[in-house]
């Protein structure tokens, strides 16, 4: 893997340890599997200014004439700006992979979705994180395949072996994202830790998942007892797939992917109802193990979402797009 401009990335990586972490993640874990495999990162700066997408344009254009790309993939919709402004210089099939916010309109993110449409009419293939997702872009390219990013269950694991506290429990929920992000509407989290205090009585403290190391949001999740998530929006959201390798019970609003990676786990469930009452429910529910099922982990494994399986669903597709282009060029 060779970045393209690593001072840029590693400033961001000390200003916000986790920006850009799951397609860090997602070039690791196919490196890894498959040697053959090299990337080239162009690096774009969105958390600075959205007017380093703009600035990226003519940068991108000028790395794939200088070098010899097999696949150009795309993360994040907006990232492909530079399809719009110039045509490319040599035929590469390109794929891209939408996160959510970059083509679900419910997000707020007007402008990028519009541009993304547009892009995605210049691709060869799209990635999508669900169902909901892959209808929509669907309408745009036909070539799409549903492929959350994996979660790394050799780092996301339960504790070995649990503490054991003999004090009255206290119990520990945790907001899985910074509570000034509007789409993860902590307002509404705020709500619903109130009633199961006020109402069911619980005895709970929170913790925020934010600016911390990856190995912190591990022990984070390792010694909570719940997370609640309640955002208004998500594609396939790796808060929760974390926090189910490490058995870690989730309740959450229905957006994204959740109520299919839910489903039939222990002490975890989706609210169907966007509301603090029914969330406090299931909550209190999940905490007295009232809800049965198998381990969030045994899920993972069961709709192979582990690195190694993600991994082996990209490396075809790249496989599949070069030789597709191979033929084109007879």
């Amino acid at each position: 893997s060779t970045p393209s401009n690593s001072s840029a990335a590693s400033d961001v990586y000390k200003r916000q340890p986790t920006y850009g972490i799951f397609v860090k993640e997602q070039e690791i874990a196919v490196c890894k599997e498959y040697p053959d495999v090299e990337y080239t990162i162009a690096f774009i700066d969105g958390s600075k200014s959205k007017k380093e997408y703009i600035n990226s344009i003519f940068r991108i254009h000028r790395l794939i004439k200088e070098n010899s790309f097999d696949v150009i993939h795309i993360h994040y919709g907006f990232s492909g700006l530079f399809l719009l402004f110039k045509k490319l210089a040599k035929k590469i099939p390109i794929l891209v992979t939408l996160h959510g916010g970059d083509i679900q309109s419910e997000q707020g993110k007007n402008v990028q979705v519009f541009f993304t449409k547009l892009i995605l009419k210049k691709t060869s293939a799209a990635i999508t994180l669900n169902s909901r997702m892959d209808s929509i872009v669907r309408q745009y390219i036909k070539n799409t395949q549903i492929i959350p990013c994996s979660v790394n269950t050799d780092l996301f694991k339960p504790q070995e072996q649990p503490i054991v506290n003999t004090r009255p429990k206290q119990v520990k929920i945790i907001f899985p994202s910074d509570r000034t992000r509007y789409v993860k509407n902590y307002p509404l989290f705020e709500k619903t830790i109130y009633l199961l205090k006020s109402k069911y009585n619980i005895d709970c403290t929170t913790f925020e998942v934010k600016n911390i190391s990856r190995q912190q949001v591990v022990s984070l999740y390792q010694n909570a007892d719940l997370m609640i998530m309640t955002s208004i929006s998500e594609g396939s959201p790796q808060v929760v797939k974390e926090a189910m390798a490490c058995n870690l019970p989730v309740i959450s609003t229905n957006v994204g992917d959740v109520s299919v990676l839910l489903d039939g786990v222990k002490d975890s469930g989706v609210s169907l109802d966007m509301n603090a009452e029914s969330l406090a429910k299931l909550a209190f529910l999940a905490i007295h193990h009232k809800i049965d099922g198998i381990s969030g982990r045994e899920k993972i494994f069961q709709m192979q979402l582990d690195d190694k399986s993600i991994a082996r669903k990209i490396y075809n597709m790249y496989l599949s797009l070069i030789q597709s282009n191979h033929y084109d060029a007879i």
